[in-house]
């Protein structure tokens, strides 16, 4: 078993959003994702793997090819391998977003 305290990726950088590892192994890996107010992740699609994002704080604007979606705490969304996710907060609030990614067989 692994513990990893989430409190503990919750880490906010002026600069720029940050990614948080907190677990990986050679098939999965579990992160979270810290923005602030105005903070954007560019769209990029992750190649032969599946993406699930949980956002557990905060609330934003999401993209998946070229459809946008307003997303809030509570949502889960799952991305295919071939889809390209970006991500803006422009809200004025910190957002934090689980993601799990899983290579495909």
């Amino acid at each position: 078993m692994e513990l990893y305290k989430g409190q503990e990726a919750k880490i906010y950088n002026d600069e720029r959003f940050t990614k948080i590892d907190m677990m990986k192994n050679a098939r999965s890996q579990a992160f979270y994702l810290n923005f602030l107010p105005g903070q954007e992740m560019k769209s990029h699609a992750h190649p032969g793997k599946e993406l699930y994002l949980h956002v557990l704080e905060g609330e934003g604007t999401l993209f998946v090819d070229e459809k946008n979606f307003s997303i809030e705490e509570n949502d889960v969304i799952r991305f295919a391998p071939e889809e390209k996710v970006g991500f803006v907060n422009d809200s004025d609030q910190q957002v934090t977003i689980y993601g799990v990614m899983t290579k495909l067989l």
